[in-house]
């Protein structure tokens, strides 16, 4: 069964509630009408029989003949019954069907009426004081036309009910229809979203601002962060497969360099290759770190201990076997009372991947292949800036230098990928570097990291 059969038979059985609520009460009040109008009549009808027996003698002709005209229109199963203070009828004839108790008619003296039923017989007993002494009226008779009536109104509530019922469940069922054909368009928007079209969304109308405005916001929030997701997977290769040119490049050319050199120069080589082998195990395990996200900013400060100026000397040590006429120009402005500042504790990998890529590219944009490296300390915070006199970055393109696979208009000429500045800004965000970056179109770039 589904939400709209549900939602329909729920409010179906809510409204048989209400129905048999109100029908009840009808049924209850209008049967409870006729009785007591019934009684109204008994009542009228002993105080008539009162004056025809018991006031003769002192009504006029007229009246009296007025009261018995009354009289005659008799009841349906009427029976009267006058009873003097001995409890003998008087007056009527005794009808040996209604047998009545002395202990009823004393409460009837007592209290001067009393009314009740015997199956479907309704009674009025009157209490009467006359010049002839006191007498009790008992009249009893059958409400055969309130009866009927009380009926007819049952059968016409019982049917009025089941139609009422069938009617609201068929309105409900167009209601739900109505209801839910918002959430299945949705349902059809979420299903026609696949790996391939993630950055599609739902609609939302403006002010909107209802339950399904508020389902619609959430699920555009998921499939954002399910877009980030996989475009971080997706990504993941790309990066990898960018990161570790440099240092496989460096294994092979120590490898080409042992093919030169004597045996005795064989375990320094193989040292080198092990010790870069072990880098790129680090960088690919970095790169699987930055790739999945989930681990947020909890594990940034997470590492080992080192010097800033270390880990420029060791990634320009990489570069050399990357660019082999490269020029480095690298300046400590450091004091001595400075240099303990310069050691930090992070992920020196993943710092390594960002400032291999950031020193690459001003390498490779530059105009003779020379970068200009500048360490030095901050209000208290180390510092390195990457100078290079390349072609620079136009000004309306500078809010998309982070975009993956972006590369400025004045560098496509160049060989690259787009890639290594979008991974950078991850990796330094993570390990809550904040990188600056400074540059006019024919005036080179600055690329500043605050750590």
């Amino acid at each position: 069964m589904n939400l709209k059969q549900k939602l329909a038979l729920r409010s179906t059985l809510v409204c048989a509630m209400t129905l048999l609520l109100v029908f009840s009460g009808t049924f209850y009040f209008f049967r409870n009408y006729i009785i007591q109008q019934y009684y109204r009549v008994l009542e009228e009808r002993a105080l008539t029989a009162a004056f025809i027996f018991l006031e003769k003698d002192e009504m006029n002709n007229y009246n009296y003949h007025a009261y018995e005209k009354k009289y005659l229109h008799t009841l349906n199963n009427e029976i009267i019954q006058i009873y003097d203070y001995k409890n003998r009828i008087t007056f009527v004839e005794e009808r040996t069907e209604l047998r009545v108790s002395p202990a009823l008619l004393d409460r009837i003296r007592h209290e001067g009426k009393d009314i009740f039923r015997q199956g479907n017989r309704q009674f009025c007993g009157v209490f009467y004081r006359d010049n002839q002494g006191d007498f009790v009226i008992l009249i009893s008779g059958v409400n055969a036309r309130g009866t009927a009536q009380i009926k007819s109104l049952l059968y016409l509530l019982l049917l009025f009910f089941i139609v009422g019922i069938i009617i609201n469940y068929l309105f409900n069922i167009i209601v739900a229809n109505k209801t839910f054909r918002p959430f299945s368009a949705m349902l059809q928007r979420v299903n026609a979203i696949s790996a391939e079209n993630l950055h599609d969304r739902l609609p939302l109308a403006p002010g909107q601002t209802d339950e399904l405005a508020a389902l619609a916001s959430t699920l555009n929030m998921f499939l954002g962060r399910l877009e980030k997701e996989v475009n971080n997977q997706k990504s993941f290769l790309k990066n990898i497969s960018h990161e570790l040119k440099t240092p496989l490049t460096a294994i092979i050319g120590r490898a080409e360099v042992a093919l030169d050199q004597d045996k005795a120069d064989y375990r320094q080589v193989l040292q080198k290759i092990i010790s870069d082998t072990a880098g790129m195990q680090s960088v690919i395990e970095g790169l699987l770190l930055i790739s999945g996200l989930q681990t947020g900013s909890s594990g940034a400060a997470a590492g080992t201990r080192f010097r800033i100026d270390e880990l420029v000397w060791e990634a320009l040590e990489k570069l050399k076997f990357k660019y082999p006429d490269a020029v480095f120009h690298t300046s400590l402005d450091v004091d001595s009372g400075e240099e303990q500042l310069l050691e930090i504790a992070s992920r020196r990998e993943l710092l390594s991947i960002a400032f291999l890529n950031v020193v690459d590219n001003a390498v490779k944009y530059s105009r003779d292949e020379a970068a200009d490296i500048i360490i030095r300390v901050q209000d208290g915070r180390p510092v390195i800036v990457v100078l290079d006199n390349g072609p620079g970055i136009p000004e309306q393109e500078m809010a998309h230098i982070y975009d993956l696979f972006f590369r400025g208009s004045n560098i496509r000429h160049i060989p690259g990928q787009g890639i290594g500045l979008s991974l950078s800004r991850q990796i330094l965000e993570f390990c809550r570097v904040e990188m600056s970056i400074r540059s006019a179109a024919g005036a080179g770039t600055e690329v500043q990291l605050l750590f």
